[in-house]
């Protein structure tokens, strides 16, 4: 039986807050526990609560999320927070991964980025909105010229792969989603490393980015 991820919101719109909890309140494998709308109450809710992830605006009225985080932290050097922001700004996902946050979220994403974002978090793997991945990216490499748009010679197969794996897939979920079996999964992805020139899932995922592939 799947085991139900406890999640407390931490947000100053009222309107937010029930936003989200509305739409995590259809899932099965989800349920909001607590909501606060200001640092006390946030670290609060997190003694009593002990959620699995925390939802934290990193704008709270006149406090700063940041502030709170570094909190709910000295409570918990364990606590699974992703931020919540309108501003995509480079300097406010980097103060946030920087001080212990797991993941870095838009308040524009999709309902189906902010639940896949709640689940990864979970597992204690960073997540972040694609608009912000987008910009670290182009910030790192430069937009990609036209002709290397085209990437290397990978086979449809291993692209499926790599867009799984830039998805934040398991192994396990690549294989039920391709009808694979573990060892195939891990030759396809030795191979995509070896064409790509990488060593690892996350290089992997940003040097597809930064070629077009994904």
């Amino acid at each position: 039986m799947t085991r139900t991820l406890s999640v407390l919101i931490v947000d100053d719109h009222p309107v937010v807050r029930k936003g989200i909890a509305s739409l995590l309140s259809s899932r099965s494998d989800v349920a909001v526990v607590g909501e606060a709308d200001r640092g006390v109450d946030a670290v609060a809710a997190y003694r009593r609560l002990q959620p699995d992830v925390v939802l934290l605006d990193i704008r709270l009225g006149s406090e700063s999320g940041l502030d709170v985080l570094d909190e709910i932290l000295e409570v918990d050097g364990s606590a699974k927070v992703v931020m919540l922001s309108s501003f995509d700004d480079e300097e406010y996902v980097m103060r946030s991964l920087g001080a212990g946050a797991l993941g870095y979220l838009l308040k524009g994403d999709s309902d189906g980025i902010l639940v896949n974002a709640i689940l990864t978090a979970s597992e204690g793997r960073r997540v972040l909105s694609p608009q912000v991945t987008d910009q670290i990216i182009v910030r790192m490499f430069g937009r990609p010229a036209d002709d290397d748009r085209t990437g290397p010679d990978l086979d449809d197969m291993q692209l499926q792969v790599l867009r799984l794996v830039a998805s934040g897939a398991t192994n396990a979920d690549i294989a039920e989603a391709l009808f694979m079996s573990d060892r195939t999964v891990k030759r396809r992805l030795s191979e995509i490393f070896a064409v790509l020139g990488v060593d690892n899932r996350v290089e992997a995922a940003v040097e597809a980015a930064r070629r077009g592939l994904i």
